[in-house]
C-alpha cells in the first residue's frame, strides 16, 4: 500500500549511482553472472555499511540486474554480461559529460550540426576542454552515431539519418520482440512488471511540457529489454539491448507529443496481457505498438517542417 520507495529506485542519488557501478564492477570482476550477492557480503568487500548497498541493490533491481532470490537479503544476478558492460559504461559518466552528450544530441536533430566535423569545431561550438569532448565522442563512436573519417576528423554515422535503416529497425523489432513473449522459457517476472508499471504509471501523472525525454527514453528501454530478459533466450535479451543503443541518441532529443502516453498505455495492456498469462495477445500487442512507433519519425529522417 506504501509506495513511497518508489521514487527512491526511478531517482537514485548520485552515492546509489556510484555504489551501484561498484557492485556491478564487483560482479564483472568475480565472473559472477550467475551468482549470489548478500547485502554483508558486498558491504564488507566494498567496507561500506549494508544501508547503501541495500538502497544500490533495489536500484540494481529496477534495471533488470539483479533480483531478490528468495533467501534472507539475498540477490541473485540477472543481467547478461553485456547488459552489465552498459551500466558500467554509462553510470560511469559525469553529469558535465551527459549534459554535453544531449546537447549534441539535440543540435544533431535540429538540423544545427554538419555532417562532418573536427574535435576542435566541437570545442569552439560548446567551449568545453578536449578531454571532456573525447570522452563523449568515445562514447558515441561506441554507440554507433558517429565515425572516424578515414583522414581527419569524425562524421556522423550515416544510419541516423536513413529512412531505410529505420524502417529495417522497426521491422527486425517487429519479429524479434513478439517472439520473446512466445519463447517457450518465458517466465514474468512480477516484482520487475509492478516496477515498471508504477514507473509508466508515474510519466502519465508528470504534466504536460513537463516530463524529461531522457527520463522516458529510460523507461521506455528498459520495458522492451525487461521483457527479453523473461524470454529466458539471451539471444533476444542481447538484440534488444542492441537496438535500444542504436536508437537511444536520436530518441533522447525528440519533442514531446501525445505518443508517450498512447505508448504507455499501449506497453501496460502488453503487461496485462502477460500477466493473465495471454501470451499470444501480448504478442499481438507487442507488434501493433511497434508498428505505430514506427510510423514516428524524428525530425533528422523526416525532414524539415513545412
Amino acid at each position: 500500500m506504501n509506495d513511497a520507495p518508489a521514487p527512491t529506485r526511478s531517482e537514485p542519488s548520485k552515492l546509489q549511482r556510484k555504489l551501484a557501478v561498484q557492485i556491478a564492477e564487483f560482479i564483472r570482476d568475480n565472473d559472477l553472472h550467475d551468482g549470489q550477492l548478500t547485502e554483508l557480503g558486498l558491504a564488507e568487500a566494498l567496507n561500506v555499511s549494508r544501508t547503501p548497498v541495500r538502497a544500490a541493490l533495489e536500484y540494481l533491481a529496477g534495471l533488470n540486474i539483479v533480483a531478490p532470490s528468495g533467501q534472507r537479503r539475498g540477490f541473485r544476478v540477472t543481467a547478461t554480461p553485456a547488459a552489465l558492460a552498459e551500466l558500467t559504461q554509462e553510470a560511469a559518466y559525469t553529469d558535465e559529460e551527459e549534459a554535453l552528450y544531449l546537447r549534441i544530441a539535440a543540435d544533431y536533430v535540429r538540423a544545427g550540426l554538419p555532417e562532418q566535423f573536427s574535435e576542435a569545431d566541437m570545442m569552439r561550438q560548446y567551449g568545453v576542454a578536449r578531454g571532456m569532448l573525447l570522452r563523449v565522442l568515445q562514447r558515441m563512436a561506441r554507440e554507433r552515431v558517429i565515425e572516424r573519417n578515414p583522414g581527419y576528423g569524425w562524421r556522423f554515422a550515416p544510419l541516423l539519418r536513413s529512412m531505410e535503416s529505420h524502417d529495417g529497425s522497426y521491422r527486425f523489432r517487429m519479429v524479434v520482440e513478439p517472439a520473446a513473449l512466445l519463447e517457450p522459457s518465458f517466465t514474468l517476472d512480477g516484482a520487475w512488471a509492478a516496477r515498471t508499471r508504477r514507473a509508466h504509471e508515474a510519466i502519465l501523472a508528470v504534466p504536460a511540457g513537463k516530463l524529461s525525454m531522457v527520463r522516458f527514453f529510460e523507461v521506455n528501454a528498459d520495458f522492451h529489454a525487461g521483457l527479453a530478459a523473461c524470454s529466458g533466450n539471451p539471444f533476444f535479451h542481447e538484440a534488444v539491448l542492441q537496438q535500444n543503443q542504436l536508437r537511444r541518441f536520436l530518441s533522447y532529443a525528440w519533442e514531446l507529443d501525445e505518443r508517450i502516453a498512447e505508448s504507455c498505455h499501449e506497453h501496460m495492456a502488453i503487461l496485462t496481457a502477460l500477466e493473465k498469462d495471454d501470451r499470444d495477445w501480448a504478442a499481438t500487442l507487442m507488434r501493433r505498438h511497434l508498428d505505430l512507433a514506427a510510423r514516428e519519425k524524428p525530425p533528422v529522417i523526416r525532414g524539415p517542417a513545412t
